[in-house]
Formats: structure tokens, C-alpha cells, sequence
């Protein structure tokens, strides 16, 4: 007796792709989420290193960084999936290039401030050693 349903849901053959419009939608969350994480990891390495004896100018560097850098990268980066999720068609591939740019913005959230605050420390001991 043949079924007037149709095709039963768990005897799909082809995957489907998920949708491309809610791309957009979840860049934003990962941008937000990425600088919230960068701001907070700056600062508490900012705190730690001016603990250690680094130049309290540091904090307004630091600040500068977060505003010039970090806010129009994400900024940029969100915008263009924004744009992208609205234009392209869902596919594979379109999903493989948003995981891979998840995956580098976080990657660069995490990794730039440890690599700035032990740059700068690194500056400041370099500078007292010329200074002395």
C-alpha cells in the first residue's frame, strides 16, 4: 500500500543545505561575542602587565587598539556576511567559507591581545634599556 504523505523524512538521500539568510544573523552574534571576548582578555592582560611594573600609559593604548583595530575589523567582517547571506545562494561551499571565518575571527580574538601585551612589554623593557 503506497503512502499518500510522501517520502518519509528519515529516507532522505540528499542532505539539504542550511539556509544562507541566517548567516548575517549569526556573524553578528559571533563579532559580538568575539569582541566582548578581546576587550576582556586586553584588560586583564593590561591589568596584569601594568601590576608588573608597565607604564600606566598603556591602558590608554590599549584602549585606542580596541577602537581603531579590533571595532572595524568585526564591523567589516560582519557587514560583508550581512551582505553575502542576502545575495548568495545557500550551498556547501558558502557555509565552509562562514565556518573558516568564524573560526579565523575567533582565532585572532584570542591570539592578538596576548601577542600586543607581550609586544608592548617587550618595547617598554627594550626603551628602559636604551634609556639607562
Amino acid at each position: 500500500m503506497a503512502s499518500t504523505f510522501g517520502p518519509r523524512l528519515w529516507r532522505r538521500s540528499t542532505a539539504s543545505v542550511p539556509p544562507a539568510r541566517s548567516l548575517g544573523r549569526r556573524m553578528t552574534v559571533h563579532a559580538a561575542a568575539a569582541l566582548i571576548a578581546f576587550a576582556a582578555l586586553q584588560i586583564w592582560l593590561v591589568t596584569s602587565a601594568i601590576a608588573a611594573g608597565a607604564p600606566s600609559g598603556l591602558i590608554a593604548v590599549a584602549l585606542v587598539m580596541l577602537l581603531a583595530l579590533a571595532v572595524p575589523i568585526a564591523r567589516m567582517t560582519e557587514r560583508h556576511w550581512y551582505h553575502l547571506s542576502r545575495q548568495a545562494l545557500a550551498s556547501w561551499g558558502l557555509h565552509a567559507r562562514f565556518r573558516r571565518d568564524v573560526r579565523r575571527l575567533w582565532v585572532a580574538a584570542l591570539t592578538l591581545p596576548f601577542l600586543w601585551v607581550s609586544g608592548a612589554m617587550a618595547a617598554t623593557d627594550a626603551i628602559a634599556a636604551i634609556a639607562r
